[in-house]
């Protein structure tokens, strides 16, 4: 199949949808994601809002589709690990995978996915949904584990899902805090290390 050819009208759409994607996370870096406006993104931009709305539903889309990018990630690692034997391993080696991701969008950007998702008129945080692709497939790993008896059953797969998460949810806040100050990465690694032993069977 040939591929669609871009023409200068779709370069330009793409290139102004890039132009307000990155001013926005700027914008939200600086000030806060809940102290800007939309108007405010396009007047830096030099948008007006309609055009604004054709490239992104709301405020919100923006932090949304970097989610939706991560997602995508964990997708791909999950299917890449899957020929693996041991369940802990594929657990090991994905969740090394999405805190690599993490560090390489940067500091900057996961203060502001962080603050968007705390911010007073988040009703629903997106980071919190059970069905993302990051629960889902940290449940199913568990949960394979739990069935070769490489990880114990005495818990259930979901709640040991959330709990690890988190763990590394909170690693990950604390190298917001210090302005990205450790290797996120090495520090994740030897956490892990340290939290393999309590999935141990009993």
């Amino acid at each position: 199949m040939a591929k669609k050819k871009i023409t200068p009208r779709i370069e330009k759409g793409m290139q102004t949808r890039q132009a307000i994607f990155e001013t926005a996370i700027a914008l939200f870096a600086k000030r806060g994601y809940d102290k800007v406006t939309i108007d405010d993104i396009c007047e830096k931009v030099g948008v007006t809002k309609g055009a604004f709305y054709n490239h992104f539903k709301s405020k919100d889309q923006i932090i949304l589709e970097e989610f939706m990018r991560m997602d995508e990630h964990y997708a791909k690692v999950a299917q890449d690990i899957s020929a693996m034997q041991s369940a802990r391993e594929k657990l090991r080696v994905f969740n090394r995978e999405a805190i690599k991701l993490m560090s390489d969008l940067g500091v900057t950007m996961m203060k502001v996915v962080y603050h968007s998702q705390i911010a007073p008129n988040m009703r629903k945080p997106y980071l919190m949904d059970s069905k993302r692709f990051l629960y889902r497939i940290t449940n199913e790993l568990i949960r394979e584990g739990q069935k070769n008896g490489e990880i114990r059953d005495d818990l259930a797969s979901e709640d040991m899902a959330i709990m690890l998460i988190n763990c590394f949810r909170g690693q990950i806040y604390h190298w917001c805090l210090t302005n990205g100050s450790f290797d996120l990465v090495d520090t994740c690694e030897r956490l892990f290390d340290l939290l393999v032993e309590s999935l141990a069977p009993r």
